[in-house]
């Protein structure tokens, strides 16, 4: 009796301990699902090496500076003060800078075509321009001189007349005022307002892209979201053929003679999906803030939060896929399909229109509206809270596919 009396204080004890046990199996099976996946070295390649990778070479493709730069390799043989003037004018243009040599390193490194245009001031260049004789800056190219070399040229080409141009002027000068003006007072004045002239140039040219949509948008902005939403519905392949091939091999009907029930079962599956996309995506967002820093800290806990619901969102589908195919070929297939249709269909790389067939077709994918409000939190324009659709419609998509899915779960392949 007393032995009944305490089963029965025991029993009384056990709903909120056998609560928090339901809701800690899944999470054990889970954890031991992300373990697994940590150590399938061609998982994680996959998964997270495959992602930074073509990320890296898209942004090295559509995400460079669309700005010239170059470096003028000068050696200066004059040393007088109107080459000294001509180098650091060139320094001063945007996106050129001077590297200096001498005569034979230069020529030495033209021979070995580590540079492919060079540029020689030659001695008396000052004396030229300030008596008024013919000047001359040797350009020394290495074949046509490549692209650059000959933009760099033009560019010096343009500084050095501007600068004779000013010799001019002071000698003109000299030659029109009386001679109670000394020389001094003429150099003086002259070069205050042609410095003044070239800090606020009278004409500016301003370049202006065809495109105003894609001049404001942030290629890298649209980018990474792309990335990180292809390679998480691609996960949804591995998720699918993953549960097949368990409910093939009896792992799914051997965990249930654990502690664990179908319930239970069904849902350390799902978390361990949607751990899985977390872990790819908060590596991708973490490399992406920290190496190119495309924004900041509240926009990166922004991202985590969006990649929970897409994770839950692909995790889910991967289970509807999972639960009703048959056959591994039926799980891939499937997951092919849908993978392909949201990424093409999408915008995942490139925006939709307002109207027409694709827009159309792009409402009947995930990408669409985790790609926009992607966007709107990494080019801080937008919050969370902004993207309140969205977060709703992808969290509807997992609710709905979960739903599904735990209809059609069985765990042994001969289950009805």
């Amino acid at each position: 009796m007393p032995t009944r009396r305490h089963w029965r204080k025991s029993s009384s004890a056990s709903p909120a301990g056998a609560s928090a046990t339901s809701m800690g199996r899944p999470s054990l099976l889970a954890l031991f699902e992300v373990k697994r996946f940590l150590a399938d070295r061609g998982a994680l390649a996959f998964s997270i090496a495959l992602p930074i990778v073509l990320f890296a070479l898209m942004v090295g493709v559509f995400g460079g500076d669309t700005s010239f730069n170059s470096t003028a390799h000068v050696a200066d043989l004059d040393g007088g003060d109107a080459a000294r003037k001509l180098v650091e004018r060139i320094e001063d243009v945007d996106g050129l800078d001077v590297r200096r040599y001498t005569e034979a390193e230069l020529n030495d490194a033209l021979d070995r075509s580590a540079v492919l245009t060079g540029f020689v001031i030659p001695a008396g260049f000052t004396g030229a321009l300030e008596s008024g004789t013919l000047a001359v800056v040797r350009v020394k190219r290495r074949g046509n001189g490549g692209d650059a070399g000959q933009i760099t040229a033009a560019i010096v080409q343009g500084v050095a007349d501007s600068l004779a141009s000013e010799y001019e002027l002071r000698r003109a000068l000299g030659a029109l005022v009386s001679e109670k003006v000394s020389p001094e007072q003429i150099e003086l004045h002259t070069g205050l307002l042609l410095g003044d002239a070239r800090r606020n140039p009278p004409v500016h040219v301003v370049s202006q892209t065809l495109n105003e949509q894609a001049e404001e948008e942030d290629i890298l902005d649209r980018l990474l979201p792309g990335v990180i939403v292809m390679f998480l519905l691609f996960s949804v392949t591995l998720n699918a053929q993953t549960l097949i091939e368990e409910r093939r091999n009896g792992t799914l009907e051997r965990l249930l003679t654990t502690q664990l029930n179908t319930s239970q079962l069904f849902a350390g599956k799902f978390l361990a999906g949607v751990s899985r996309g977390m872990l790819q995506t908060i590596v991708l967002l973490v490399l992406a803030f920290v190496v190119l820093r495309i924004a900041g800290p509240v926009a990166l806990a922004q991202s985590a939060v969006l990649a929970l619901v897409v994770s839950a969102a692909a995790s889910a589908i991967a289970l509807v896929i999972a639960t009703a195919a048959r056959t591994e070929d039926q799980a891939t297939w499937g997951a092919v399909f849908i993978t392909m249709f949201m990424t093409v269909f999408g915008g995942t790389f490139f925006p939709i229109g307002d109207s027409g067939v694709l827009e159309l077709l792009s409402r009947f994918t995930l990408n669409r509206y985790a790609i926009d409000a992607y966007e709107g939190i990494l080019g801080e324009t937008a919050t969370l809270g902004d993207a309140t659709f969205e977060m709703a419609l992808l969290g509807g998509v997992a609710v709905v596919c979960l739903i599904v899915a735990r209809m059609l779960f069985r765990v042994s392949s001969e289950a009805k």
